[in-house]
């Protein structure tokens, strides 16, 4: 959990962004930290497990986010 607070820390800075991302906003679900900034939204998956969903190793993921990704490009291509 500490790499975690360092990834909540660091996508505080602006300089982790390409561009200004202004205003920095946080909201966190079970299972994700999600940064709101003037444009473009960044999500992060939590390192959890809870038995019925395992986003415990960076591998895992890494994993889930891409295909969450397929599954999301099916009604939005541009992402």
């Amino acid at each position: 959990m500490q790499d975690q607070k360092q990834i909540v820390e660091g996508m505080f800075k602006p300089e982790a962004y390409p561009q200004g991302p202004g205003k920095i906003e946080l909201i966190q679900t079970h299972i994700s930290l999600v940064f709101l900034t003037k444009k473009y939204v960044y999500k992060v998956k939590k390192a959890v497990n809870f038995g019925f969903l395992d986003f415990s190793t960076l591998q895992k993921r890494h994993i889930f986010c891409e295909k969450e990704l397929e599954l999301n490009r099916r009604l939005c291509p541009e992402i």
